[in-house]
């Protein structure tokens, strides 16, 4: 496959550092003939993932979080891989949460589970990998129902 439908990223696991990825993944997406649409349902996503390995995975400690992007006819597929805490999307509610029970927070994953198709969480030794899709077609708001993959590898360069 071209290199140019491939985007391989290493990122320290900052808040701040969040915005580099996603300029990141914007120039890249913005060179190829994705929808709009799609660039920001993508951007969305990845924002709320990175936020949550931040957060809850790595707490107070650094690490690294890899994002491998590879461009597909109707969309992109996404692999991130960290090496925080293990996180287990399988016990979360994949339901919206009322707006008047939250104070901050609490919607990233109903929204990373609305808007991607083929989710799926691998816990391999010391690592966590999620993988996903987004498409030009988005799901219908339903979300996609996560599943326990055991073939989940990043896109070969």
């Amino acid at each position: 496959m071209n290199n140019d439908k491939i985007l391989a990223l290493e990122s320290e696991s900052s808040l701040i550092k969040i915005r580099d990825v996603l300029d990141s993944v914007d120039a890249f997406l913005k060179a190829s003939t994705t929808h709009p649409q799609l660039h920001d349902d993508l951007a969305l996503v990845l924002a709320e993932v990175f936020s949550n390995i931040i957060r809850h995975g790595y707490g107070h400690e650094q690490g690294k979080i890899n994002l491998h992007l590879i461009l597909v006819p109707d969309g992109v597929k996404c692999v991130v891989s960290d090496s925080g805490a293990a996180f287990n999307p399988f016990t979360l509610d994949e339901s919206m949460p009322a707006p008047d029970s939250l104070c901050e927070g609490g919607y990233g994953w109903s929204l990373i589970n609305a808007l991607t198709r083929d989710l799926a969480y691998l816990r391999e030794g010391d690592e966590n990998v999620l993988q996903f899709s987004v498409t030009e077609d988005p799901p219908s708001g339903t979300g996609a129902r996560v599943s326990d993959r055991q073939d989940i590898a990043p896109p070969q360069t």
